[in-house]
């Protein structure tokens, strides 16, 4: 299995200029790299926007109340004007401070986000569900999958190796490079994740 072997491992702790140090907790870098493993974007130059739909308005609050000692101090409301089809759409987003260019580095390779075999040893239980929370859904009303088509077939293969060593959890990526949970494991992906799946995104669960 290849989990941190030649990788240098994620620190908890960042560096910014003048000398300035942030160190997270356990829960709060599990709950970031499950976001970035999902939704959440690393600037180059260290800033995290994490930016969901406004249907998920209350998830976001809850993310920013976990990470809000790494933010700046503000949740906005984005609308934005779709000019081809005249839509309109919103969403709510807030910013980490800019400590996070290891993560950058770690996460992004030619401008393209990559999985860095070090994340090894953070996935867990919460990881999973906020990664599933943001970045996957129920198909068919039963089958859980995860989102990872902009992923490698490379990083998506240690993805289902790393939910089979740590978990037992039966997953293959599928033709659309999506990570689909098999039915015999269905119950124990769910059971992982159940007890931190946020009150607004039970509609994920079955």
């Amino acid at each position: 299995m290849d989990n941190t072997e030649g990788s240098q491992a994620i620190s908890q702790t960042f560096r910014a200029r003048k000398n300035l140090e942030l160190c997270l907790s356990n829960k709060q870098m599990t709950i970031l790299l499950g976001s970035i493993l999902g939704d959440a974007y690393i600037h180059p130059q260290g800033k995290i926007c994490i930016e969901h739909a406004r249907s998920q308005k209350e998830y976001l609050f809850w993310k920013y109340s976990k990470l809000k000692s790494a933010a700046y101090p503000k949740v906005a409301k984005v609308v934005r004007n779709d000019s081809r089809t005249n839509n309109q759409t919103i969403s709510w987003r807030f910013f980490l401070r800019q400590y996070f260019r290891p993560l950058r580095k770690a996460f992004y390779k030619n401008q393209k986000k990559v999985i860095p075999r070090a994340i090894y040893p953070w996935i867990s239980p919460l990881l999973i569900a906020v990664w599933y929370m943001d970045d996957g859904y129920l198909d068919k009303k039963t089958y859980p999958l995860l989102m990872t088509e902009c992923f490698s077939k490379s990083d998506t293969n240690f993805l289902v190796k790393s939910l089979k060593k740590k978990f037992q959890l039966n997953c293959f990526t599928n033709n659309k490079g999506r990570i689909r949970i098999r039915k015999q494991s269905a119950d124990r992906f769910f059971n992982l994740i159940e007890p931190h799946i946020h009150q607004k995104m039970r509609y994920k669960l079955p």
